[in-house]
């Protein structure tokens, strides 16, 4: 089983009050696309060698909703690589955030890919 973060789609906030959602940003990390990179060439190599056999891949979006800046400040010093805001980004922030509908939470959402591999007879054999 492996969960990593989707390729194409980035980490992003918003801010939800209500039914409505505006978005803020879409946050950027260059150093853990290196990562990602790496990962996804090692369960590739495991599959090519038939160590493992692809059961399946999923992708979903995980939300989190803030409660204000400082919320969101210390959520994201928890990832690591820390990801950044766009020129601008962090701005639109709060200026969005100075202007909310009473109720107003911050969202983080992060989509991640869940990928599914099962043991091969050829890998079973080989550990005995």
């Amino acid at each position: 089983m492996s969960i990593q973060p989707h390729r194409s789609k980035r980490l992003s906030i918003s801010i939800t009050a209500r039914s409505q959602r505006v978005p803020v940003a879409a946050l950027v990390n260059p150093p853990f696309e290196r990562y990602l990179s790496a990962a996804e060439a090692s369960l590739r190599r495991v599959v090519l060698d038939r160590w493992f056999t692809l059961i399946g891949r999923t992708s979903y979006d995980y939300r989190t909703r803030l409660a204000n800046l400082s919320e969101l400040d210390r959520y994201l010093d928890l990832l690591s690589p820390r990801p950044r805001f766009p020129p601008g980004g962090r701005r639109r922030l709060n200026v969005l955030w100075a202007s909310r509908l009473p109720g107003a939470r911050i969202q983080v959402t992060e989509s991640m890919v869940l990928i599914a591999l099962r043991v091969t007879s050829t890998a079973h054999n080989a550990r005995r």
